[in-house]
C-alpha cells in the first residue's frame, strides 16, 4: 500500500544506442517484436531468439529517434548479429549502463512526480518522457517489475547518488521503502515475467559464429560447460525456453522476417506448453527442512530462503512436473518462497491440458545423487500477483502534481 524503490539493476546492464539508416531493420530482422511504426518515446520488452526459437536474449528497447533506440541488456548478441549484418549502424555503448530506479505500488507516481516536479498522470503504460531530478535530465517511464502501478527512472551513473537520495527524500513521507536484491528476483516470479538467467539459460551455442565472435572480444559464456541442476535432465538443451511458452506469444509478430521465425510458426501452430503458476504444498517444503533431524530415513536437498541461488546467474536448475498419474507434463522454474503471501511458488511451463487453477500436480525436487522428494503442488493463478495491474491502473484515484 506504499512503494518501494529498487536500485538492483543499475550498473548491471550495458545500454547499447542502434543508430543508422537500417537500424529498425536491424531490430526487425533480430527480434520478434516489428520496431517499424513504434512511436518516439515508446517502450518495448524486445526478444531475440536463435534459429532454433530460443530466447537468446531479451530486454528493453526505447525509441529515442526515428533512427536511434536505446537497448538494454543486449549484449553481447546484439554485437554479433549487427556484424554478421553488415548492418549500416553504429552501436555506442555505455559500458557501466544507466542508473535504473524502479519504484512501484499506489504511491510510486506521487513520489516520482514529486521528484521531476510535474504532473505525468497521461503518461501511458510502456511510454517515457524527459525529465529532471536533482538537477539531472532523466528519463521516466510508466513500467516495472511491479506487476502493479509501476515507474522506472533511468540516467547516467554519474548522477545516480544525487537522483537516487533525492527520490528516498521525497518519498518518506509516503513511506518509500528499500527494496533488496533477493526480494527484487522474487518478484520476477510473482508477476510471472520469467527472467533469462534465472528462471531458463542462455542458448549461445546455438548460433553459428557467435563462440568465435565472443572469443573475439573476449568474453565467453559456453552453456554446455553448466551443470544441470534440478531433475529436469540430463541436457542443458532441455532448460531453452521459447517465447510461446514463456507467455510471451502475443509479442512475436509473424508479420516480418527474423531470426526464428521458422522454428517459433511451427511451435505456435502446434500443440505447445504454456506458462502458469505452480503453488506447492508449505507441508512438503517443511518435510525439506525435517528431514535434516532424522537420524534414519532420507535427507533432502534444502530450500534456501527466499530461493536456491546456486543456478542463479544462469537458469539452469529446473525440475520435472509430473501429472497424477505420473506422465511427464513439464518444468517447474527457480521456486521462491514469496514473504508476502507466505507461499513457496513457482513459474512452470506445462502441457495445454494441465493449466487449469487447482490442478494437483507432483514436483520432482533434487539433484543428481541427492534423496529426491516428491512435492505435491497445484496450478494457480497466472500471474500470481493478485494486486491492480499496471495496465488497467485509475490514475484519477492518484492526486495530480500540484507544483
Amino acid at each position: 500500500d506504499s512503494c518501494y524503490i529498487s536500485g538492483n539493476l543499475s550498473g548491471l546492464m550495458c545500454v547499447h544506442t542502434v543508430k543508422g539508416p537500417d537500424a529498425v531493420r536491424m531490430l526487425n530482422e533480430n527480434f520478434v517484436n516489428n520496431f517499424t511504426n513504434m512511436p518516439v518515446g515508446a517502450v518495448r520488452h524486445g526478444i531475440m531468439t536463435t534459429c532454433k526459437g530460443h530466447v537468446i536474449e531479451h530486454g528493453v528497447v526505447v525509441r529515442v529517434a526515428e533512427d536511434a533506440f536505446d537497448t538494454y541488456a543486449f549484449q553481447p548478441y546484439i554485437n554479433f548479429v549487427a556484424e554478421r549484418g553488415k548492418y549500416d549502424v553504429t552501436i555506442t555503448a555505455t559500458p557501466m549502463g544507466d542508473f535504473i530506479y524502479q519504484l512501484a505500488g499506489p504511491r510510486s507516481l506521487e513520489i516520482v512526480e514529486n521528484s521531476i516536479k510535474k504532473d505525468i498522470h497521461d503518461l501511458k503504460f510502456m511510454r517515457s518522457c524527459e525529465a529532471e531530478i536533482a538537477g539531472h535530465k532523466v528519463r521516466v517511464t510508466r513500467m516495472g517489475m511491479g506487476g502493479t502501478l509501476s515507474y522506472e527512472v533511468h540516467g547516467p551513473q554519474s548522477a545516480s547518488e544525487d537522483v537516487y537520495n533525492a527520490i528516498v527524500e521525497v518519498g518518506k513521507p509516503y513511506g518509500i521503502e528499500k527494496l533488496g536484491w533477493l526480494t527484487y528476483q522474487c518478484t520476477h516470479t510473482e508477476n510471472g515475467f520469467p527472467q533469462i538467467g534465472q528462471h531458463f539459460p542462455y542458448p549461445f551455442d546455438e548460433e553459428e559464429g557467435f563462440d568465435a565472435f565472443q572469443k573475439k572480444i573476449g568474453f565467453l559464456f559456453d552453456p554446455l560447460l553448466l551443470p544441470t541442476l534440478g531433475t529436469l535432465s540430463d541436457d542443458i538443451h532441455d532448460y531453452y525456453r521459447n517465447p510461446i511458452e514463456l507467455g510471451w506469444e502475443k509479442m512475436v509478430k509473424f508479420d516480418h522476417d527474423f531470426n526464428g521465425r521458422e522454428a517459433l510458426e511451427k511451435i505456435a501452430a502446434s500443440r505447445h506448453r504454456v506458462m502458469v503458476t505452480l503453488e506447492w504444498s508449505s507441508e512438503d517444503i517443511i518435510d525439506l527442512y525435517a528431514s535434516n533431524f532424522r537420524k534414519d530415513g532420507k535427507h533432502y536437498r534444502q530450500f534456501p530462503l527466499p530461493f536456491d541461488q546456486q543456478a542463479n546467474g544462469f537458469g539452469n536448475a529446473q525440475d520435472k512436473v509430473l501429472s497424477a498419474s505420473g506422465e511427464m507434463i513439464g518444468a517447474a522454474m527457480q521456486a521462491i518462497y514469496t514473504d508476502y503471501y507466505g507461499k513457496v511458488i513457482s513459474l512452470c511451463v506445462i502441457d495445454p491440458d494441465y493449466t487449469n487453477e487447482g490442478t494437483d500436480v507432483t514436483v520432482l525436487w533434487g539433484n543428481k545423487g541427492d534423496d529426491i522428494k516428491e512435492i505435491r503442488a497445484k496450478v494457480a493463478r497466472f500471474p500470481y500477483l493478485n494486486l491492480i495491474d499496471n495496465r488497467s491502473y485509475d490514475m484519477n484515484s492518484i492526486p495530480r502534481y500540484q507544483g
